[in-house]
C-alpha cells in the first residue's frame, strides 16, 4: 500500500521571499557583470580608434564604423522580423537621435586622434552630466541643486584634464590644438546626451536595432561628407589596417547590444508570438544582455570601468603616462557623474 507521501502530487517549492531576493541578486550580478564586458567592448573600441588614427584620417574611422554597425543592425532587424525604419509617428526623433550622435561620434573620434586615450575618454564621460541639465529641459525632469553641484565639480575636472596654458603654463602638446580636442571631445559629450535624452523620449516607440539602423547610416552619410570636404581619404593596405577598421565597428555594435536599455518586454506579446520566437538565438540574447537586470546606480558605477579600462590601455598599450593634473581631473569627473547616477537612483527608490 503506497503511503501517504507517495500519493501527494509533486508541487513545486514555494517561492519565499529569501529565495526571489536571491534570484534578484544573481540578476543583478549578471547585469552588472554584461556592463563591465560592454565597458571593455567601447575602451578596446576607443583602443582601436587611437591606434588607427595614426594612419587614417578620423572620418575614414567613423566610415568605417558606420558601414559595418548599419550592415549588422539590417541583419538583426531581418533576423528578429522589425521595420528597420521604423514606427512611422517616431522617425522624426529617429532621425535626430541619429544625427546628433553621429556628429557626437565624429567629434569624439576625433579626439581620440589628437589626445591620450584616457584623456579624451574622461572629457567624454561628461555625458550623464549634460542628460541630467537637457533632461531636465526636455522632459522637465528634476535638476536638484545636488546635480548642479556634480555639474560644477565635472567643469572643474575639464579644466584639470584640458590644462589651458594660461593656467598651467607650457604643456607637451601644443596646446591650441590640446584645447581644440578637449572642445571637439566636449561637444561629443552634449550631443551623445542630446541622443540619450532624444531615445528617452523615443521610449518603447522604436526597437533598440531600429536606432543602430539610423545612426549607422546617416553617421556614415555624415561622415563620408565630412571626410570628402575636410579630410583626405588613405586607402587601407593590408589585413591589419583592414582587420582595425572592422574591429571598430564590431566592438562597437557589441557594446551597443549590451547596453540596450529599452528591449522590449516578452510580457507586452502574444503568446503566439512569444511561441515563435521562443529559441531564437539573438532575440534571447539581446533580451538577457538588457540593463533591467542592474540598478541604474550601481550600473554608473560599473560604467566607471571605461575610464579605468582608458587609463590601463593608455600607460600600458600605448605608453601614455597621465599627469597629476590629468588623474586629479578624471577623479573629479568619475566622482561627480558616479554622485550623480547614484544620486538619482537613490531619488527614486524613495
Amino acid at each position: 500500500m503506497a503511503s501517504p507521501q507517495e500519493n501527494t502530487p509533486l508541487l513545486a517549492p514555494p517561492v519565499t521571499a529569501a529565495t526571489s531576493a536571491q534570484q534578484d541578486s544573481k540578476k543583478e550580478f549578471v547585469g552588472l557583470v554584461i556592463m563591465a564586458v560592454s565597458a571593455l567592448a567601447f575602451s578596446t573600441m576607443s583602443l582601436m580608434v587611437s591606434i588607427t588614427g595614426r594612419a587614417f584620417p578620423s572620418f575614414e574611422i567613423v566610415v568605417a564604423r558606420s558601414i559595418i554597425q548599419a550592415v549588422l543592425g539590417l541583419v538583426g532587424c531581418a533576423w528578429l522580423g522589425i521595420n528597420p525604419l521604423g514606427a512611422r509617428k517616431v522617425r522624426y526623433w529617429l532621425v535626430l537621435r541619429g544625427s546628433a550622435g553621429a556628429v557626437g561620434l565624429a567629434l569624439f573620434f576625433y579626439s581620440l586622434t589628437k589626445l591620450p586615450l584616457a584623456d579624451a575618454t574622461v572629457v567624454f564621460f561628461l555625458g550623464p552630466v549634460f542628460t541630467a541639465i537637457l533632461a531636465s529641459i526636455a522632459l522637465h525632469e528634476p535638476f536638484t541643486p545636488f546635480d548642479m553641484v556634480c555639474s560644477v565639480v565635472s567643469m572643474a575636472g575639464i579644466v584639470f584634464v584640458s590644462k589651458p596654458q594660461f593656467l598651467f603654463g607650457d604643456v607637451s602638446i601644443d596646446s591650441w590644438e590640446r584645447l581644440f580636442a578637449i572642445f571637439c571631445a566636449l561637444m561629443g559629450a552634449v550631443l551623445s546626451a542630446v541622443a540619450y535624452v532624444t531615445v528617452r523620449r523615443v521610449g518603447k516607440g522604436a526597437h533598440f536595432l531600429v536606432h543602430v539602423v539610423y545612426f549607422g547610416f546617416i553617421s556614415l552619410i555624415m561622415s563620408g561628407v565630412g571626410l570628402v570636404l575636410w579630410q583626405e581619404y588613405v586607402p587601407p593596405s593590408g589585413w591589419t589596417e583592414y582587420g582595425g577598421l572592422t574591429l571598430v565597428g564590431i566592438l562597437a555594435f557589441f557594446g551597443q547590444c549590451l547596453l540596450n536599455k529599452g528591449y522590449k518586454k516578452r510580457g507586452n506579446e502574444s503568446k503566439n508570438k512569444r511561441k515563435r520566437r521562443q529559441w531564437d538565438p539573438i532575440d534571447t540574447f539581446l533580451y538577457f544582455c538588457s540593463l533591467q537586470l542592474a540598478p541604474a546606480g550601481k550600473g554608473t558605477i560599473m560604467r566607471n570601468a571605461d575610464v579605468v579600462f582608458a587609463f590601463l590601455f593608455g600607460i600600458f598599450i600605448l605608453g601614455e603616462i597621465p599627469d597629476a593634473w590629468s588623474v586629479t581631473g578624471a577623479l573629479l569627473i568619475v566622482g561627480s557623474t558616479t554622485s550623480l547616477g547614484l544620486h538619482k537612483w537613490l531619488a527614486s527608490r524613495r
